[in-house]
């Protein structure tokens, strides 16, 4: 009988794509056309929406790729295995689980080295300026790209014939 999992990975994702509309609703909100056509006036936002919600949708981006990770490489490989990779990086950790596409993890190297220092900021610039909104957009197309690939992971290793 398999072994009852109880989990927050859906709602660290779900939280993540929330978070990420509402930074683009709050971007969209804060642009307003120029009478006559010629340009944009970008509107200052005092309460920093579209930033808290970016930030939000870079940190539960992390929080759903370690969750996701974790239950599927206990899946795949137990949970001793998991034990020797539970510090490795996002990117080791996806190539256990068969994930070869280097522009991929290439992609998801960068996103940790932002989540790492947009979450553990040290407000130097010897390593430029992040914006938090851009980390965001990187996050959710990240996010949604994984998502798929993950859920057909977990898909063959649950087809019937594979125990």
């Amino acid at each position: 009988m398999p072994e009852l999992v109880i989990t927050n990975v859906d709602i660290y994702k779900d939280i993540a794509k929330e978070a990420y509309e509402a930074m683009r609703d709050a971007m969209d909100r804060s642009i307003s056309p120029i009478p006559g056509g010629s340009g944009s006036i970008h509107k200052f936002d005092p309460n920093r929406v579209s930033f808290k919600s970016a930030m939000i949708a870079v940190v539960f981006t992390g929080m759903w790729l370690e969750a996701i990770t974790h239950l599927l490489i206990v899946e795949k490989h137990g949970k001793a295995k998991f034990k020797q990779l539970d510090f490795s990086s996002y990117e080791h950790r996806l190539r256990n689980l068969g994930i070869e596409d280097d522009a991929l993890l290439i992609r998801v190297k960068k996103f940790r080295e932002a989540r790492r220092e947009l979450v553990h900021e040290k407000a130097f610039l010897d390593k430029g300026i992040r914006v938090a909104q851009k980390e965001a957009e990187l996050a959710f197309n990240l996010l949604s790209e994984l998502d798929e690939m993950l859920l057909d992971i977990k898909d063959r290793k649950s087809a019937p014939g594979d125990e």
